[in-house]
């Protein structure tokens, strides 16, 4: 008997894109206002969720999702922020614990056990991790200063907006949940403002605001800049789920 499938839950296009590249067979699908993609990574099936932005959104997805697919397990996919020096664009972060943000030291939702079997997989991989927690939070953290300062208050290493829903969805549907995350800014990297009016909520490219930001020259450096760091870890983490999923056990 086939097994039920893993649901990867992403925030934007891009990502999705870059899972796209790892599936075979692939269709697309449509529910309760969400989308996204079902497809085979070997002989895994998988279910690919395009939540948009921000926790609320992923949790939603992923049980409106789950209403379709009888998921045996729910992976957080995507992009994050560096909040350690030595991280750059491209590296990986498969944390044991996601922190919800709560202006303290953050509500803790731990991994799978079966993460430690992806672990060694990445590793035989040659594929580079970091080791500590992920800080989920409602709002971007911007400058190098907010960052550090969410570091030494939670000890996260890196920082996303999505891995927490999916992490209480999954809890709620009883299925065990894992996070790759791919590093696109460092935490010495300052996230402009003016981002948020190049993506809609749904995580689809908003091009009136790309090209407007590309009008302005020092914006336009900024976009290019984000631009290789975002095809470095969107490369990173197609390498990454290729070591990844053929490790994780029904």
């Amino acid at each position: 008997m086939e097994p039920a499938p893993i649901a990867l839950v992403v925030a934007l296009a891009q990502e999705s894109r870059a899972v796209r590249r790892c599936l075979a067979s692939v269709r697309g699908w449509h529910t309760e206002g969400f989308h996204g993609l079902t497809g085979r990574f070997v002989r895994q099936p998988i279910v690919l969720v395009q939540a948009g932005i921000g926790g609320d959104r992923a949790r939603r997805a992923l049980l409106a999702a789950s209403g379709r697919f009888p998921f045996r397990a729910a992976w957080s996919v995507g992009f994050a922020g560096g909040l350690v020096e030595g991280l750059r664009p491209g590296d990986l972060v498969c944390p044991g614990v996601v922190l919800k943000d709560d202006g303290r030291t953050g509500q803790a939702f731990p991994v799978a056990p079966a993460r430690m079997a992806v672990i060694a997989a990445l590793s035989a991989a040659s594929i580079p991790l970091a080791d500590g927690a992920l800080l989920s939070v409602d709002s971007p953290i911007r400058s190098p200063e907010a960052k550090r300062a969410a570091h030494l208050r939670t000890s996260a290493v890196a920082v996303d907006m999505e891995a927490v829903g999916v992490a209480e969805a999954a809890e709620r549907l009883g299925i065990p949940w894992l996070a790759i995350k791919s590093v696109v800014d460092g935490a010495d990297e300052p996230l402009p403002g003016f981002l948020a009016g190049c993506t809609t909520s749904r995580g689809d490219l908003r091009w009136r605001g790309v090209l407007w930001s590309l009008a302005a020259g020092s914006r336009r450096r900024t976009l290019r800049r984000l631009a290789r760091a975002s095809r470095l870890a969107a490369l990173a983490l197609q390498r990454g789920l290729e070591a990844a999923l053929p490790a994780w056990s029904p």
